[in-house]
């Protein structure tokens, strides 16, 4: 790139990625936008994203910074800021004053997508998921990096809803050599590179995400640009491979006093963890999908089953605050339970860190919209299971139905089941 091209790549950057708002929050996190400050708090840890600040006065800075430090405070969270070549030095002298650290600075790296020759044969693979498969895969990513995104909070993000991503492995002799993943920011130019396991591989990688995409690999087709944090062999291997410069990027960091939460408040399952209980619910529950088949479930005692009247959005909502509650009832803070939508993605969440102000919303929902929804313990202890064919709502173990009984009674009539 010239000089030109470097400038409208940084323009495009500044404006469609510094203080984004994504169209879906990342899984189990909360997005807030506050004035040109967006925080993301995942619950293990929160981030900080702005627009360029050259319009914010130097006397408004230390009062802006440290309400952004204050409401990470609130939830325990640790805060990563990044802060780029191009910010006004006020930045990083307010961020150094509140007592955030400074990590070693690195390189901002773009490549024009359209200038490089997309490399059908590089070795590297395309799979669905690094954590749900090989876990020499895994192995690459832990024994490696700093990354830019590390490979756990990569897979965490994915959820069916957020922005596409790409996990791939360089295939040698039969054996992955090396990994690399990529998000693609979905609305923007941009595909961001999260993590690459061998600097000496870059190039193999880049020509692989290089479009145009390839369906069956789920590759981009899209983006104009691919973006990359590096510093070291790794910026030395993707200058190499036609990357430029824009600038440099510092991330300045603050830790709580305690620790953090070591899991975010929900979670999409991956690989077969909700296959494991499909399997037990349909061999000791006896559940059956068929519409002939009801009821379809032999919830064991103690139980109750209840009618479900239409889906109308205030019985849907009192519905889900009763289960909720009773959720927590039978939990103590830190355990999850499941929220399972049959041949849909399922869900692990904390109930005691969900629904609440500033707090992502529960998963699903208890009544059974067109789909069999089900809350269970990991354990199968308790929960509740939604019919759709036979419109009811049945609740089962003793903790949950005692927690739950009255005020579903209330809210809709007497049990058409019950077993002792």
């Amino acid at each position: 790139m010239d000089g030109v091209e470097r400038a409208r790549a940084w323009r495009a950057y500044a404006a469609q990625l510094r203080g984004r708002v994504p169209e879906w929050p990342p899984t189990g996190a909360v997005v807030e936008q506050d004035g040109p400050f967006v925080r993301t708090h995942y619950g293990t840890h929160g981030t900080v994203g702005h627009r360029p600040l050259t319009d914010v006065p130097r006397a408004e800075l230390a009062g802006l910074v440290r309400r952004q430090q204050e409401a990470f405070a609130a939830r325990g969270e640790p805060v990563r800021w990044k802060v780029y070549g191009q910010d006004p030095p006020d930045l990083a002298e307010e961020l150094a004053a509140a007592g955030f650290t400074a990590d070693a600075p690195r390189s901002l790296l773009v490549a024009d997508l359209a200038r490089l020759a997309p490399g059908r044969e590089t070795g590297v693979r395309s799979v669905h998921s690094a954590l749900s498969a090989d876990s020499s895969w895994q192995a690459l990513a832990t024994a490696s990096g700093p990354h830019a995104q590390p490979l756990a909070e990569f897979e965490a993000d994915r959820g069916w809803r957020c922005d596409p991503g790409d996990f791939s492995v360089l295939i040698e002799h039969g054996k992955a050599v090396a990994a690399g993943w990529l998000e693609v920011a979905r609305g923007t130019d941009f595909m961001l590179v999260g993590g690459l396991t061998d600097p000496a591989t870059a190039a193999a990688f880049v020509r692989h995400w290089t479009p145009p995409g390839d369906a069956n690999h789920h590759r981009p087709g899209a983006a104009a640009y691919c973006a990359a944090e590096a510093d070291g062999e790794l910026r030395t291997a993707l200058l190499a491979a036609a990357f430029d410069e824009l600038t440099t990027v510092r991330t300045f960091r603050m830790d709580p006093v305690e620790p953090p939460a070591r899991t975010r408040p929900v979670r999409e399952l991956a690989g077969a963890e909700d296959d494991v209980l499909w399997d037990r619910l349909h061999d000791e529950f006896g559940f059956r999908t068929k519409v002939v088949d009801i009821p379809g479930f032999a919830a064991p005692g103690p139980s109750a089953t209840w009618p479900l009247g239409d889906p109308h959005e205030a019985l849907v909502d009192a519905l889900d605050r009763v289960v909720l509650r009773g959720l927590r009832a039978v939990t103590g803070p830190g355990e999850q339970v499941r929220w399972l939508d049959w041949q849909h993605p399922c869900y692990a969440f904390d109930p005691h860190r969900v629904g609440g102000p500033g707090e992502p919303q529960c998963p699903g929902q208890a009544y059974p919209d067109g789909d069999f929804y089900l809350y269970v313990d990991p354990a199968l202890r308790f929960g509740t299971f939604g019919h759709p064919w036979e419109h009811t709502l049945t609740v089962f173990g003793a903790g949950l139905l005692g927690a739950v009984e009255a005020e579903l009674t209330a809210l809709l009539g007497e049990p058409v089941r019950r077993r002792g």
